[in-house]
């Protein structure tokens, strides 16, 4: 018993130490508006564990209501901490206009599988019931994590609506869907994972002290039923939400072949993913977004029941994660801003025409600007118009919340105005910089 938890404490440390200095070699340091700690979204089992925690980081400024991104550290399923970690994510993502949730769910010494999935749809629940209090947009949450975060990860974005995963804790009642997911490294098929070890080696899944058998609660080869179970590429059809994965091709701990297999069910089931395979690298962030390696990586989208494969770009940064994550979102990746205003006097009209030059569609748009001079709208048309001082946000009206790609939509607004009446230097929709175009 003693060398059985040794082996899977050793592996455990190993991955989390890979993730945690990919982390810390990948971001910048920490700057949050504000950090909530340690909120308990369903009560600790055992009794002083950390597997039900979350902490919370919300940005200033940006669009409200925020889109949230939910993080969970890889350990080998050995840590009930894996809201560590979210800290590094939210120095990025915080900036991008998202709030940032690190997630704990409980380690396969405390509770085997499905309690780690009833933990994270838990906690997704809990984040979605408390929107309102937090200004989250309870219809734009996504998930993201590494190793075997990247299989929680991949397991809640692909089971949204499978009640026998639910679980009974915590808050019920409340939808545990994600709207897109980001995983690294993840194991998808355990029973495979021997077979796909590198030619040097790997560590063997099929014992029953591997990290794999230790969640299950029994050797993976023994126990198939279950084994499929808590495979994600079990759960792949096409309503899926999108999914980005990224893995190695000189993995060591998570054979490369993993997402391979999840790519092909995903493809074949007319599912949309994208596959980002790299060369040279093995487990870890600090492998998988390594600059040393951008340009020589290959990617596989599936979308439409077709695939489609590139070689070279997008490079696995964290600017791509954004805008993959915006465009699973339905927030939009790229925009224009057409200003066609009319003058007059000590006052102005104008119509503003969006149009989505990215390959999503937008559904629910915020559309920000700051006056240089002391313009102050009087009245509008097509949209919800606030301003405070010279900061100006225009939301849809509802008929017009959808632009689909490479479509437009327009509104218009009335305005007073003394002395110059220069235009808006910038536009941000939805948190992104819009092309500008003057009439």
């Amino acid at each position: 018993m003693h060398a059985r938890i040794r082996t899977s404490t050793i592996v455990g440390m190993v991955m989390t130490m890979l993730a945690t200095l990919g982390v810390s070699l990948a971001l910048a340091p920490p700057a949050h508006a504000q950090v909530i700690s340690d909120i308990a979204y369903a009560p600790a089992q055992p009794a002083g564990s950390r597997g039900h925690l979350l902490d919370l980081y919300l940005p200033s400024g940006g669009i409200t209501p925020r889109p949230l991104l939910i993080w969970h550290s890889g350990s080998a399923w050995t840590s009930d901490d894996g809201k560590t970690g979210a800290d590094a994510i939210a120095a990025i993502f915080n900036a991008k206009g998202f709030a940032v949730a690190g997630v704990s769910v409980r380690s396969s010494s405390q509770a085997i599988f499905p309690a780690q999935v009833h933990d994270i749809k838990a906690a997704i629940r809990w984040l979605r019931a408390h929107a309102g209090d937090y200004q989250l947009d309870p219809n734009r949450f996504a998930m993201m994590g590494d190793s075997s975060g990247g299989w929680l990860t991949e397991m809640a974005t692909l089971t949204g609506g499978v009640s026998s995963l639910e679980g009974t804790i915590g808050t019920t009642g409340v939808s545990s869907a994600v709207q897109a997911g980001l995983a690294f490294f993840s194991p998808t098929d355990f029973l495979q994972m021997n077979a796909q070890n590198l030619p040097t080696g790997g560590l063997d899944h099929n014992s029953p002290a591997s990290p794999e058998s230790l969640l299950i609660g029994c050797a993976i080869q023994t126990c198939p039923t279950q084994v499929a179970l808590s495979n994600p590429i079990n759960y792949v059809d096409s309503a899926d939400p999108p999914l980005l994965f990224l893995h190695g091709q000189a993995d060591f701990l998570v054979p490369h072949g993993q997402s391979v297999l999840l790519y092909d069910r995903i493809r074949t089931s007319c599912g949309n993913a994208q596959f980002i395979s790299i060369p040279g690298a093995d487990h870890g962030l600090a492998w998988v977004l390594d600059p040393a390696r951008f340009g020589t990586q290959t990617t596989y989208t599936a979308q439409n029941c077709y695939g489609t494969t590139q070689v070279g770009s997008p490079n696995p940064t964290w600017d791509t994660f954004d805008g993959f994550l915006r465009g699973g979102l339905k927030m939009g990746t790229s925009c224009q801003v057409a200003w066609a205003p009319t003058v007059w006097g000590t006052g102005l009209s104008a119509n503003v025409t969006i149009t989505n030059t990215g390959a999503t569609p937008i559904d629910r748009w915020v559309l920000t600007w700051t006056w240089p001079g002391n313009q102050q709208i009087t009245s509008t048309w097509n949209a919800t118009v606030t301003q405070s001082g010279a900061q100006v946000t225009a939301r849809d009206a509802g008929h017009n919340a959808v632009i689909g790609a490479s479509s437009a939509t327009t509104f218009g607004f009335q305005a007073t105005y003394s002395g110059t009446n220069t235009p808006p230097p910038e536009f941000k929709l939805n948190g992104i910089v819009c092309t500008r175009v003057f009439g």
